[in-house]
């Protein structure tokens, strides 16, 4: 068997059903191996190997590595395709919050769902933005998702920006808000304080209603401090 016979060879463990010589159905439908190919990078990413090889994108996907160049020719465009699955995959995560409800409700709500994303998005967006300034394709996603993440901010909590004068004007309201529930600030305070899920909400939860003028809700209140007892 020469090299190139070698390399047109399935993985190991990729065969097709035995005595038939077929390829599962699947292995022979692009768009079901581009989107296994996609799921095998980002899942090698997340688990710290930040560049992974087209032979370890393979063998995690359970192709031939030649699948790889087929379904993605360069870097550039797996990059792309791959950010694009990744936004799908946060996005799978979000549900409008009714913007007619109590701001403290909604701010709780909101930072729920925006931890849940966040934490999805993380591994991948540390690799992406040391990637981004090199590929194109990826700095236009990467951008959509942050459009996608200021709008639906706005969305929430339009009511409290419409009570404010120039809330969406550059430096106002908005751009606050935005720097106060952002993966940025998220991110800072999980890796670099070391707070968990719960401490991060509520420090941010707490930064977003003083921001809109609202007083914590009773579930958000610290408990009052005990009474001292009288004196003898």
């Amino acid at each position: 068997m020469n090299a190139r016979d070698k390399r047109d060879e399935p993985a190991p463990g990729t065969r097709g059903t035995p005595g038939t010589g077929r390829q599962p159905r699947w292995r022979r439908d692009p768009e079901r191996t581009s989107a296994v190919l996609l799921d095998a990078v980002l899942d090698l990413v997340a688990e710290g190997v930040h560049q992974p090889t087209s032979k370890a994108i393979a063998e995690r996907a359970g192709v031939s590595e030649r699948s790889v160049f087929v379904h993605f020719p360069d870097r550039e465009t797996l990059y792309t395709a791959a950010a694009e699955r990744q936004t799908d995959r946060w996005l799978a995560l979000s549900e409008p919050v009714p913007p007619d409800r109590a701001t403290a409700y909604k701010v709780r709500v909101f930072l729920a769902q925006r931890g849940r994303m966040y934490e999805r998005m993380t591994p991948i967006r540390k690799v992406g933005l040391g990637l981004e300034p090199d590929s194109p394709g990826l700095h236009r996603i990467m951008r959509w998702g942050d459009a996608w993440l200021r709008d639906d901010l706005a969305r929430t909590f339009e009511p409290e920006l419409g009570r404010v004068a120039g809330a969406r004007r550059a430096g106002g309201l908005l751009d606050s808000l935005e720097a106060a529930s952002s993966w940025a600030a998220w991110d800072h305070l999980r890796s670099r304080r070391g707070l968990g899920d719960a401490a991060t909400r509520s420090a941010m939860g707490r930064s977003l209603r003083a921001l809109l003028g609202d007083a914590p809700d009773a579930e958000a209140a610290p408990s009052p401090a005990p009474e001292p007892p009288p004196a003898p």
